[in-house]
């Protein structure tokens, strides 16, 4: 049941991640606002990835949504 819970937590994140910029009512893509974790929810995240072979999908996919957080984090620096 934990490996289910990851995954739906990691295609969450894409899809947030993803749909920030398709409305279509707007010309300018803006910026979506990132999804906080309290540091209990980060061990636990933390926790989960060190559990997994090393060879998992999974660590490949937390990279690449860790690289997207930091493209978030440049937008919203540049929207001030």
């Amino acid at each position: 049941m934990l490996p289910m819970a990851r995954l739906r937590f990691v295609a969450f994140a894409l899809v947030v991640l993803t749909t920030g910029c398709s409305t279509a009512a707007s010309t300018a893509c803006q910026c979506p606002k990132p999804v906080a974790y309290d540091d209990a929810t980060i061990k636990k995240i933390t926790k989960a990835l060190r559990d997994l072979p090393p060879d998992n999908i999974l660590h490949q996919a937390m990279d690449d949504y860790e690289d997207e957080r930091d493209d978030l984090r440049q937008c919203l620096a540049a929207a001030r």
